[in-house]
């Protein structure tokens, strides 16, 4: 984390969305597929209305390596069916709901007392919600040192202000980070199309395996975003990253061209 973090986001190009002129066409189960991997292509700087990224194959191989150790379509049947079944979105949900416990006593704070305390004391909102927090225990459940965890929960009241503001979401609107999982599926089974793992035939089998649990847990695409940042940031929180989610998951409600705009979500 760190400077390290910092500079990984800073060499990301996805100052704004990427479009495939010459892709084929898809037909209407996959683009909302493609549609529903948008929050982390749009964050890898990849293209946002194709199964192919845009990337090279040799630098798609190498970072789906190091990242998801999926070489081959074994290990990448492997890690697809994970995600499908378990991934992490039980193991976060705890975290969430604490994060929304914090912005419940956000919420409930009258609007003077808001504003001094959110300058000057804002850890006055994590004790107003003690109760919620247990963080040796959200630590246990997601692999976080108790530092980071801590530090996630400090960091939350500024992301869940812009989800309210620019998305149009409220933590208790969320409650299922099933996106977390789905969209990381819907990317890799991209990826696996491109490097050969699969068939072009077989994207939409793999990508839509969580597809049902998506359309029962959501309204819209902006709840889709809200819940996949949730998720990234509980699984690797920083600053850094933080800018990175919001604006590029804005970028999807606000570019005219977005898929978001042109794919409907139900």
């Amino acid at each position: 984390m760190g400077f390290k973090d910092t500079l990984a986001h800073a060499m990301l190009d996805n100052d704004k969305l990427k479009f495939d002129a010459a892709a084929p066409a898809l037909s209407a189960q996959e683009q909302w597929l493609v549609t529903l991997s948008t929050p982390l292509s749009a964050f890898n700087g990849d293209s946002v209305n194709a199964v192919l990224t845009g990337k090279d194959n040799d630098t798609l191989s190498e970072g789906v390596a190091q990242v998801w150790n999926v070489t081959d379509r074994a290990s990448f049947e492997q890690t697809a069916r994970w995600l499908t079944e378990e991934g992490q979105r039980a193991t976060y949900l705890p975290s969430w709901k604490a994060i929304g416990a914090i912005d419940a006593a956000v919420q409930s704070t009258p609007g003077v007392l808001r504003l001094v305390m959110d300058a000057w004391f804002p850890a006055f909102f994590q004790i107003k919600a003690r109760e919620h927090l247990d963080v040796r225990a959200l630590s246990a459940q997601t692999g976080r040192s108790s530092a980071d965890v801590s530090q996630l929960l400090a960091g939350s009241q500024s992301w869940v202000k812009a989800l309210r503001q620019h998305f149009g979401v409220a933590p208790e609107q969320v409650t299922s980070l099933v996106a977390w999982d789905a969209v990381r599926l819907a990317n890799l089974s991209r990826w696996a199309v491109q490097l050969g793992y699969i068939e072009r035939a077989e994207f939409a089998d793999f990508a839509g395996a969580l597809a049902p649990q998506v359309r029962a847990a959501y309204t819209n695409w902006s709840q889709v975003s809200a819940a996949y940042i949730a998720g990234g940031l509980i699984w690797q929180y920083s600053d850094a990253r933080e800018e990175h989610l919001l604006r590029t998951n804005r970028l999807l409600l606000s570019d005219a061209r977005s898929p978001y705009r042109s794919v409907p979500f139900a």
